[in-house]
C-alpha cells in the first residue's frame, strides 16, 4: 500500500526525483548513452535491444523522425561492433493512422538490418493493434529473417495465434506476460492463470520448433519453468535466450548468463523518458518503494 500511495503522489514529484528514481532503468535521453550502456552490458557477456521511448504518432513526420533514429540505432550498432539490435513500437511510425506507411517504414529498417547483419524485433501494444501488428510481421517475415514479434500472455488468444504462427511458417517471437489493462472478454485477470499461458506458450514454441524464442520475464517461476522445459527438450542455445529490462532482477540476470544461458537486456532511451518512468512504476509500485527508500533513508 505504501508503494502504491508513492505511485500515486507521482504527478506531485519533480521530474529531477523521478529521474533520480528511474534513472537506474533508462540508459539517458540520447543514442550516444544507450550505446554506452550496451558496451558494458556486453563486457559483461549479454546481447542488448535498444528501444527508442514514445509511441503514438499522430503525423507522418513524427514517424518519419522515430524512422530516423532507428536507422543510425542500427548503424552505430555495426559501426561500434556491438552485440545489440533495435525493438520497436510499431505506432511511433505511424500505425494507428497510416499502417502503409508504417509497413515501408518497417521494411526499410529490416533492410537496414540485412544489410548490417541485425535484427527488428516489434513490440506488441494494446490489444487495439494486436491484428494489425501480427498481420504486419506475417506480411514481413515472408520476404526477411531479420523480423521478430513479441506476444502477450495475458491475453486469451495468445496461445492459438502462436499455434497458427507456428503451423504457416518460421517463427521468432517474444513472450511476455503484457502490460497494458484490457477487459476481462480479452485477457486473463487472473495471476495464475496469466501465468499458465505464459508457460504453455513458451513450451508450444519449443516444441513446436521456432526459429528462436525470447522468454522476457523476471518472474522466478517461470523462469524456472522455462530452464525445466529447455532442459527436457533439449533446446540449443541458438533456439532461445531470456530477456528482461534494464536495472531489474540483476541478480537473476548474473546468474543466468553465469550459468551459459543466452541472456538480452532491453535498453529504453530517449526523450520521452517521463512518461516511459511514470508507466513503469504504475507497473511496479515495489521498484518505486524500493529506490524512493534508497534516496531518502530513513
Amino acid at each position: 500500500m505504501i508503494n502504491r500511495a508513492i505511485v500515486a503522489l507521482l504527478p506531485l514529484v519533480p521530474r529531477s526525483i523521478v529521474w533520480r528514481v528511474s534513472r537506474r532503468y533508462i540508459a539517458g535521453t540520447t543514442l550516444e548513452e544507450a550505446l554506452d550502456c550496451v558496451k558494458n552490458l556486453n563486457s559483461s557477456r549479454m546481447s542488448a535491444t535498444l528501444d527508442v521511448l514514445g509511441e503514438d504518432t499522430t503525423t507522418e513526420e513524427q514517424a518519419l523522425d522515430g524512422e530516423k533514429i532507428y536507422q543510425e540505432a542500427i548503424r552505430k550498432i555495426n559501426e561500434h561492433d556491438l552485440d545489440a539490435n533495435i525493438s520497436v513500437k510499431l505506432s511511433m511510425l505511424g500505425l494507428r493512422f497510416d499502417v502503409s506507411l508504417c509497413e515501408s517504414i518497417v521494411r526499410r529498417l529490416t533492410q537496414t538490418a540485412e544489410l548490417h547483419d541485425s535484427f527488428v524485433r516489434i513490440d506488441m501494444e494494446d490489444a487495439s493493434v494486436t491484428r494489425l501488428t501480427l498481420d504486419l510481421y506475417r506480411k514481413l517475415r515472408l520476404d526477411t529473417d531479420r523480423i521478430g514479434v513479441a506476444v502477450q500472455a495475458h491475453l486469451r488468444s495468445t496461445v492459438n495465434e502462436v499455434r497458427d504462427l507456428l503451423e504457416e511458417g518460421d517463427t521468432n517471437l517474444r513472450v511476455c506476460k503484457g502490460i497494458y489493462i484490457e477487459p476481462e472478454s480479452l485477457a486473463y485477470q487472473d495471476f495464475k492463470e496469466v501465468q499458465e499461458s505464459f508457460k504453455e506458450t513458451v513450451q508450444r514454441l519449443l516444441e513446436g520448433g521456432a526459429t528462436r524464442v525470447g522468454i522476457a520475464t523476471h518472474d522466478p517461476e517461470l523462469v524456472e519453468a522455462a530452464l525445466i522445459a529447455l532442459r527436457d527438450l533439449d533446446v540449443g542455445k541458438d533456439r532461445y535466450e531470456f530477456q528482461m529490462l534494464l536495472g531489474v532482477a540483476e541478480k537473476m540476470r548474473d546468474q543466468l548468463v553465469a550459468d551459459g544461458h543466452p541472456l538480452r537486456v532491453y535498453v529504453p532511451f530517449g526523450k520521452e523518458w517521463y512518461a516511459y518512468s511514470r508507466r513503469r512504476l504504475r507497473e511496479n509500485p515495489q521498484i518505486a518503494g524500493h529506490v524512493v527508500r534508497n534516496l531518502f533513508p530513513f
